[in-house]
């Protein structure tokens, strides 16, 4: 895989309160600290948190531990290497660019396992018989997309440290603000168009900004004639939290056409990950 190195402008998200990590033990938080200090003569020590910044970041920007969020209800072993997820859903395409910085040597992680999952348009998940997106749940979709694999997938990260997939903009269902699932697996490979053995370093979720969120909602057909006053803010996510402010948890949109949301966004996020980690 190769990864874009285009810079244009990004849509800036209003900037959140500033909150500390949590989740990561004081160890492995002084060990990142440690590591990029040892190297701040010869690399950038950022938190790309501004969108400007964000959305032409790299896994050599992010030298500091991203914390874990939980897994969720939905995740299914064994997923298909793929880069386009999509499955024919519709919805506001998403080009996502995930960034992978392994804190013990502050250098991208190659050749690590990024695993996505997230629900279509509509609030719904593949593979899964428990959707309830919300009152406007349909029984005959339910039932579709529990033998479906929409919008799951694992890529690959390069030398640089990315991972990218095709996708939509994901919907959204009650109790939850719009995100996206993933694992990162190390110490695995490819065989039989999928990643098997090695281990899970990392499992967290990424978050969208919600005035984009709005637009997207308010023009893109895919998502329209739900009870968007159900729908769940940033600020009311019980999993975001007070991470909002933090590296690693809001993705930086850049619209493909700055007139235009059909044509959709290159989203791109890095984070900090252990490799030796096995949560």
């Amino acid at each position: 895989m190769t990864s874009s190195r285009s810079t244009p402008r990004a849509i800036a998200a209003p900037e959140p309160a500033a909150s500390n990590p949590t989740g990561a033990s004081r160890r492995t938080l002084l060990k990142a600290g440690a590591a990029a200090l040892a190297l701040a003569g010869s690399r950038r020590w950022l938190h790309p948190a501004a969108a400007q910044d964000a959305a032409t970041a790299t896994p050599a920007d992010l030298c500091v531990l991203t914390p874990e969020l939980t897994e969720g209800p939905y995740y299914l072993d064994d997923q298909l290497l793929r880069q386009d997820i999509t499955a024919g859903k519709p919805g506001v395409p998403l080009k996502l660019r995930i960034g992978v910085t392994d804190i013990a040597t502050c250098v991208p992680l190659a050749n690590a396992a990024v695993d996505v999952w997230h629900c279509d348009a509509k609030g719904y998940y593949s593979g899964i018989a428990a959707n309830r997106p919300g009152p406007d749940a349909d029984p005959a979709i339910i039932a579709q997309a529990a033998t479906q694999t929409f919008l799951r997938g694992i890529q690959l990260t390069d030398a640089d440290g990315f991972a990218e997939f095709a996708t939509i903009y994901p919907g959204w269902y009650q109790g939850r603000t719009i995100h996206i699932h993933l694992k990162v697996h190390v110490g695995g490979g490819e065989q039989d168009d999928r990643y098997q053995g090695g281990h899970v370093a990392h499992t967290g979720q990424l978050f969208f900004d919600d005035a984009i969120s709005d637009r997207v909602f308010a023009t893109a057909k895919a998502y329209a004639g739900r009870p968007d006053e159900l729908r769940t803010r940033n600020a009311d996510d019980g999993i975001l939290g007070n991470h909002a402010a933090e590296p690693g948890f809001i993705i930086a949109l850049t619209p493909v056409r700055e007139d235009s949301l059909a044509d959709g966004f290159t989203g791109t996020i890095v984070f900090g990950v252990d490799p030796t980690a096995t949560p």
